[in-house]
């Protein structure tokens, strides 16, 4: 604490004053109670702030920057890409034995690492004429989970849990079925103008894209 403020103040909160702080136990004429400003200064003096005025100056200046250089809705953004991106995919196992990605493209950029590997493992389900069965919700998928863990400028890298239930017949009516939880974790990179997924980290990757 500054010198002067400390003595004005002193350096001590009871027990009680933040209880009833917390709880929001105050009626609002005691904001006005010169003993209630004090105590929010020295709240704010223990979050590395000058006073109560100086907290809210930067509150605000930090608001305004957030309104101003990064879209508020960043994060609903990003989940709805990856959650279109899965049922895109989804859908695309619907057309086998026919290959068709073009709207895995609205969602992954083309040539890269991710999309290579979506491509060669659905053409091997293609070459194997995979049907993929849907009836009576057999196969479904569900995202439990979609967490931004790191923000930059040029990459973002986004965290899924995820469940996948696949059920393929082959030709000779063989059954194949994957039944899998799994965590993954995407890689996104501006095309074009627009974050499209680059590439996918996912530990147990083949249990879910190829069949042996």
């Amino acid at each position: 604490m500054r010198k002067e403020l400390k003595q004005s103040l002193g350096n001590t909160i009871s027990a009680i004053t933040l209880q009833r702080f917390f709880e929001n136990n105050y009626k609002i004429k005691t904001h006005n109670d010169l003993r209630f400003i004090k105590t929010l200064d020295k709240l704010c003096m223990f979050l590395g702030k000058e006073d109560l005025n100086t907290y809210i100056r930067d509150r605000v200046n930090k608001l305004n920057e957030i309104k101003v250089g990064r879209n508020p809705d960043l994060d609903f953004v990003e989940k709805d890409l990856i959650l279109k991106y899965c049922q895109c995919h989804f859908d695309a196992f619907k057309k086998l034995p026919q290959i068709n990605l073009n709207t895995l493209l609205q969602y992954v950029i083309k040539d890269s690492p991710y999309f290579t590997r979506i491509k060669m493992a659905m053409e091997e389900k293609g070459k194997k004429k995979l049907t993929f069965i849907t009836e009576n919700n057999s196969s479904n998928f569900e995202i439990f989970e979609v967490k931004n863990i790191s923000d930059e400028e040029d990459l973002k890298v986004i965290k899924t849990q995820e469940f996948w239930n696949l059920y393929f017949l082959d030709a000779e009516k063989n059954k194949f079925i994957i039944n899998h939880l799994n965590t993954q974790f995407y890689f996104l990179r501006k095309h074009d103008e627009q974050w499209r997924i680059w590439d996918n980290y996912n530990p147990e990757q083949g249990k879910i894209l190829k069949i042996n």
